[in-house]
């Protein structure tokens, strides 16, 4: 083999090594993206777990939601407190998830839970008339664009109150 023969062939060695590691950090970016994905979704749930605990702890919390949902107004000053500490932290997290929606964080299927809930209360009397109209400036105008172009949530979720209260689902009636 000549000197340019062996020139030639360490080039084309050279070159797959180097197309060699193009395709093992892609595909490293690629395992890296799918686990900050789960990451993101795995946190997301550890949030909402979390400010759903004190509900579990206390009733006091179902019960100041259901009525602020339903009425901001008849709700007493302690359920006001009490529901708008839960839903600031609650449409913070919604904006969270809506933002890792638009980035493709989160897919379409894992979407769908979270913005159902939020068309269900950000629809809800209570939060439309008494709640959000004062909060509403905490959020992105992206984010409050968004949920002013939702359509309310189908009409077999219920409330809050349908919820807590009836014994017997919808479907059975």
């Amino acid at each position: 083999m000549s000197l340019e023969q062996a020139s030639y062939l360490s080039q084309v060695i050279a070159a797959l090594a180097v197309l060699g590691s193009l395709v093992f950090v892609g595909l490293q970016i690629r395992q890296n993206t799918r686990s900050q994905r789960v990451v993101a979704v795995d946190s997301l749930a550890a949030a909402i777990a979390a400010i759903n605990v004190p509900a579990m702890q206390s009733p006091a919390l179902g019960n100041a939601l259901s009525k602020a949902l339903h009425d901001w107004a008849t709700a007493t000053r302690d359920q006001r407190i009490v529901a708008h500490f839960f839903l600031f932290s609650f449409f913070k997290l919604s904006e969270s998830a809506w933002y890792q929606r638009k980035t493709d964080v989160l897919d379409e299927t894992q979407w769908t839970g979270w913005e159902t809930l939020l068309r269900a209360y950000y629809h809800s009397e209570g939060v439309k008339t008494g709640w959000w109209p004062h909060r509403h400036h905490a959020y992105s105008p992206e984010f409050q664009a968004f949920l002013q172009a939702t359509p309310p949530p189908p009409p077999d979720i219920g409330t809050l109150n349908d919820l807590f209260e009836n014994i017997q689902s919808r479907a059975a009636r």
